[in-house]
């Protein structure tokens, strides 16, 4: 990772208004490395535009989150794929737009851009196990699902989309519909990467993305450890021992995973003899 993109990341998940799309674009630049993240941001003022510039709905009462699901979803196709959930083209958001398929974080960062440009009220929510988008509109959020074609939300079917992402394991309430911070959204659109990127064996690529987690606010003591197990597979085993170490630094107890670390640990420092 360069720390010009580390330093523009962290400046950016700080603000408020932070641009989701310019946050996911980075988070993909270790993917592409001639990524041009100008090119791309203008594709998303392209689709703004698009709704901008149509004509006027005969029915002045239509909400936002319904002009948004109509053109973004049923016109334009954006949708989520389940044959590439697990594919890591699904989680880089220049190939989303391109493919127009993506997850539910990659495609609610595609809505929430293009409401934003257009200065609506648009949000990620990150739900256990699914992200979806709210819209500040008529006292309280109306919720969209863009991975489904950007179909409405009411309560029931929030219900039942927890319920069916966590196995019935988290319960809905009505709190976890505040807007995500952008800090929040770019850990969990990182750890999407690394897990498939790892899954597709594309380890200088995963161990990137951990690299980008490390940078952040919200870096977490297991960041070390993968970045210990991603070092040690790319043969950087000093990085390796020291990621190692340091996870054993950050946390305390007779845990299975420390007892891993200090051995993995070892072993890194022993191959570097």
């Amino acid at each position: 990772m360069t720390d010009d993109v580390g330093d523009r990341l962290v400046r950016l998940v700080r603000r408020s208004d932070a641009d989701l799309a310019e946050m996911a674009l980075l988070c993909a630049t270790g993917c592409a490395p001639g990524l041009d993240l100008d090119r791309e941001l203008l594709r998303l003022d392209a689709l703004a535009d698009s709704i901008r510039t149509r004509p006027p709905d005969p029915d002045p009462g239509v909400p936002i989150a319904s002009m948004l699901r109509d053109h973004l979803g049923r016109r334009l196709g954006f949708a989520g794929e389940p044959a590439r959930y697990h594919d890591p083209d699904s989680s880089l958001l220049h190939r989303v737009l391109e493919t127009r398929q993506g997850l539910p974080i990659t495609l609610s960062i595609v809505y929430v851009a293009v409401a934003r440009r257009l200065q609506w009220p648009a949000y990620a929510i990150g739900l256990p196990g699914h992200v979806v988008v709210g819209v500040a509109e008529g006292g309280h959020p109306t919720v969209l699902d863009p991975y489904h074609g950007g179909i409405l939300l009411d309560e029931p079917a929030l219900i039942d989309r927890v319920a069916s992402t966590t196995a019935g394991r988290v319960t809905f309430r009505r709190s976890m519909l505040r807007p995500t911070p952008a800090v929040s959204v770019a850990r969990r659109l990182l750890n999407n990467l690394t897990r498939d990127l790892t899954r597709a064996d594309r380890l200088a690529e995963a161990r990137w993305t951990v690299e980008v987690k490390l940078a952040l606010p919200n870096r977490q003591p297991q960041d070390h450890r993968d970045l210990g197990s991603l070092s040690m597979r790319t043969g950087s085993f000093d990085v390796a021992a020291d990621a190692y170490e340091r996870f054993l630094e950050l946390t305390e107890g007779d845990t299975p995973q420390r007892h891993e670390a200090r051995r993995a640990a070892i072993e890194a420092r022993a191959r570097l003899n």
